[in-house]
């Protein structure tokens, strides 16, 4: 498949997923992938901001033989629900506990947001957690190294740069898509963000907690990673040369190295 656009690269990514065994749900405005591996461990992968469940494409089929594995598409990210307003920070919390109202023993991978709101998810319901896996997580009163959004291709390079490294190369389509989000981006309808900061509630946690951080991550860099690390009590702390923030992406088969060693 030709990818010329962010839409084509979404379409490639879930298709990928669906070739892999994947099934698609969608139920009350939220839309998720499982792949239902009976009898296995469930394995949660929840993504970051402005992403959706595709972009573990490069690690799904992977993890799949080992795990049932639920993929879900935050809210106003991807395919779920709601399409414009407000994306409070509470919603995305509640969505993951609606969609796993029926799970126990989980194991909870989130990257950047998605690991800011899997600790969330833990503290809210610690009997149904029995591990966490935070790549590049937020959630710290921390100020973010670089933007997100850019106004031009300039800014756009910064940002790129930060998000997949010093060498990145990116397409032309890559850099438009970026563009479009400095008006159209679900990361600028977040609400309710100060209120769900959890530096002072990381000493609560009471489960085994890995990270796992690129050295290149411009976004949030060894030194967040680092604080969150010595916050969490028992965490461990990997560190994956030659990726940036998001490690699954950038640098998949040490990323699951990291997985299979703490398994």
């Amino acid at each position: 498949m030709e990818i010329n656009s962010a839409a084509d690269f979404a379409r490639m990514t879930r298709a990928v997923l669906a070739g892999a065994g994947f099934v698609r749900h969608e139920h009350g405005g939220s839309v998720w992938f499982e792949y239902p591996n009976e009898g296995a461990p469930t394995l949660v992968l929840v993504h970051g901001a402005n992403d959706h469940a595709g972009t573990w494409f490069t690690v799904a089929p992977a993890l799949a033989r080992s795990y049932r594995i639920i993929i879900p598409d935050l809210p106003g990210h991807g395919e779920s629900e709601p399409r414009s307003g407000p994306i409070p920070i509470s919603i995305m919390v509640s969505q993951l506990e609606t969609i796993l109202a029926s799970e126990r023993d989980l194991t909870l991978l989130g990257n950047s947001l998605g690991g800011w709101l899997v600790l969330l998810y833990a503290l809210r319901n610690p009997e149904r957690v029995s591990r966490l896996f935070l790549e590049a997580s937020g959630g710290l009163n921390r100020p973010l190294s670089s933007p997100l959004t850019a106004r031009d291709r300039e800014e756009a390079m910064v940002v790129l740069r930060a998000v997949h490294g010093p060498d990145v190369q990116p397409k032309e389509w890559v850099i438009d898509a970026l563009l479009q989000r400095a008006t159209d981006s679900p990361m600028l309808r977040f609400t309710e963000v100060q209120e769900h900061l959890i530096e002072h509630r990381l000493g609560e946690l009471d489960v085994p907690a890995t990270l796992i951080w690129g050295a290149n991550d411009g976004v949030l860099p060894l030194s967040y990673a680092e604080a969150l690390h010595q916050a969490i009590r028992g965490s461990s702390l990997h560190v994956l040369e030659g990726a940036a923030h998001i490690p699954h992406m950038q640098q998949p088969e040490r990323f699951l190295a990291c997985l299979t060693a703490t398994s």
